[in-house]
């Protein structure tokens, strides 16, 4: 069967589309494989419609947003050529894998928003109307791409009819807002609210720490108290992955409390000056201590009155400090008043307060690159721990834990790469110490990836300092405690052994465990390895019946 002609010649069908079926096609021209969607015309579904969708396709440029090459019409059918985007979709993926880590949750929602907030910038910005699973693709990367743009319009854009029965079926009950199934009514917070429907389905259950939140803003009936954009979206995500409770929690904190009056108020009554000044305050804070773009960090500052939060002085002074390339300014004394007007001051007032400034200087510490500011970060995030851990860190400071083991680990592996042998050795150690603490608390516990990451750092360290036991044995424990699971360095585990001699029989059973993880065989790795276990480990014989067993 050939389209267009005989141009592109139909390989096979890749299934369903919004409006009718996708084919897997090969140009005869240009030798290379693409989808086209056919499209049938009928009353619901004209083709200024289809038009729409190809205006918008053509004018992308977007790693998450699927291209155009190709439009024609045959035989009262219209088929748009477009990119083949391999892999599968995202509502196939998740009913193959029943649970999704954290990390990839917070990924893919952040690459969902940035193509979102692509087309919602576009002029006229662009209103896709069905953000679902079905329509965003999980490439064999690990990155998210958006597909089907069929139900799009553009805000210039108005339906033919103001009855909502006479339009297409455009967006899923199930992800569409509650305005759009009402009314037809729709918006870039229409949109907001399909992301935030997305979210719910991806995190299940177990949902990351302010996850809930987000996607409880995303889908407020009343769509004026949903984020105004789904780059705000994405800026709570980051932080929500990157900081976890350091700089999300106050900005939630005030939305939570917005809620109860969402439906009463307007936007400008929900958001008073003094929670906008809250706002900016930590989106400063959170450019400056996770992203570290110090510039951003001083235009979010701008809107933050000293009256208010005293401290910002310091901030500007660490800010213009870290900016210019004025070697004269002294950061360390900057870091010392800073500290002791935290101490007199702000740890009276307000422990949040405190808690973050303290883990901001630790990061200005980090950024001097020398070993005694990595003492000292280190030494600000202990001070933190202790707090947490004594007798008034019962409540609101028992969630800062986790926070200060990891920029206690951090400083202690800086430190280590930076110093000679017997430094970098009790760097190290302190630093798996807190790796152990970090596994154990019951907030991190449960998070099987982070876990699972905590031990790969160990193995990695100790293989590092030519502790090869140790290593070995944080290896094992993984993979005891999480067998066949995609995160571990079975690699690494793998080398590490023929490295230290052991036994053909325990390479041979690690490599059998090896080859039984799913999705393993796709890594650029693979290979390599398998030709070095036959070459080392496998008789002729042992070799042949591997294939056998293979086919």
């Amino acid at each position: 069967m050939y389209l267009c002609g005989n141009r592109y010649r139909v390989i096979g069908c890749l299934g369903e589309g919004g409006f009718g079926r996708v084919y897997l096609v090969e140009d005869q021209i240009l030798k290379s494989t693409w989808a086209v969607k056919e499209i049938g015309e009928s009353d619901k579904i004209s083709y200024s419609a289809i038009r729409a969708e190809v205006n918008i396709l053509a004018r992308v440029s977007h790693p998450g947003i699927v291209r155009i090459t190709d439009v024609f019409r045959s035989d009262g059918r219209i088929y748009i050529v477009m990119d083949h985007v391999r892999g599968m979709s995202l509502k196939a993926f998740m009913k193959r894998k029943k649970r999704l880590a954290s990390k990839v949750i917070l990924n893919w929602g952040r690459e969902i928003c940035d193509a979102v907030s692509y087309l919602h910038h576009m002029d006229p910005p662009v209103i896709l109307r069905d953000i679902k699973p079905s329509n965003i693709m999980v490439r064999p990367d690990g990155h998210i791409v958006l597909i089907d743009f069929g139900a799009a319009i553009t805000k210039s854009e108005k339906p033919a009819s103001d009855d909502p029965s006479d339009q297409p079926d455009f967006g899923s009950l199930r992800y569409a807002s509650p305005e759009q199934i009402r009314s037809g009514k729709i918006s870039v917070r229409s949109d907001i609210y399909s992301i935030g429907r997305v979210l719910d389905e991806m995190s299940g259950k177990d949902k990351p720490f302010g996850l809930s939140y987000v996607i409880k803003r995303c889908t407020m009936k009343n769509e004026k108290a949903r984020y105004r954009s789904a780059g705000a979206i994405k800026r709570d995500l980051t932080a929500i992955d990157n900081l976890g409770k350091i700089a999300v929690a106050a900005a939630l904190m005030i939305f939570a409390g917005g809620i109860i009056m969402a439906n009463a108020r307007s936007d400008a009554e929900i958001i008073s000056s003094k929670a906008q000044v809250r706002q900016a305050y930590d989106q400063s804070l959170m450019c400056f201590y996770e992203l570290e773009d110090y510039e951003a960090a001083i235009k979010y500052l701008e809107e933050v009155p000293e009256e208010e939060y005293p401290e910002v002085v310091y901030y500007r002074e660490l800010l213009e400090s870290m900016t210019s390339k004025d070697d004269t300014v002294d950061l360390h004394d900057i870091l010392r008043r800073f500290e002791k007007y935290n101490e007199e001051t702000v740890r009276t007032e307000d422990t949040d307060r405190y808690v973050k400034n303290m883990f901001c200087m630790a990061k200005a510490y980090i950024t001097l690159g020398v070993p005694d500011g990595y003492d000292e970060a280190c030494r600000l995030s202990e001070c933190v721990l202790d707090m947490s851990e004594g007798e008034d860190g019962a409540g609101q400071l028992k969630g800062k834990r986790a926070d200060a083991l990891k920029l206690m680990i951090n400083s202690m592996i800086l430190k280590g790469r930076s110093a000679g042998d017997e430094v970098k050795k009790t760097s190290y150690h302190r630093a798996i110490e807190c790796m152990e603490k970090l596994i154990t608390l019951p907030d991190t516990a449960s998070d099987s990836a982070l876990v699972i990451a905590r031990l790969m750092d160990e193995a990695a360290l100790y293989t590092e300092l030519k502790e090869y036991d140790p290593a070995i044995a944080a290896y094992e424990e993984a993979e005891r405690r999480y067998p066949y699971d995609p995160g571990i360095r079975y690699f690494a585990h793998l080398s590490l052994l023929m490295q230290t001699g052991a036994d053909k029989e325990e390479v041979i059973s690690l490599w059998d465990m090896t080859c039984d993880v799913e999705g393993i065989r796709d890594d650029a790795g693979y290979s390599q390895m398998e030709e070095r276990i036959d070459s080392l480990y496998l008789t002729s014989q042992d070799a042949d019946m591997r294939i056998n067993n293979d086919i």
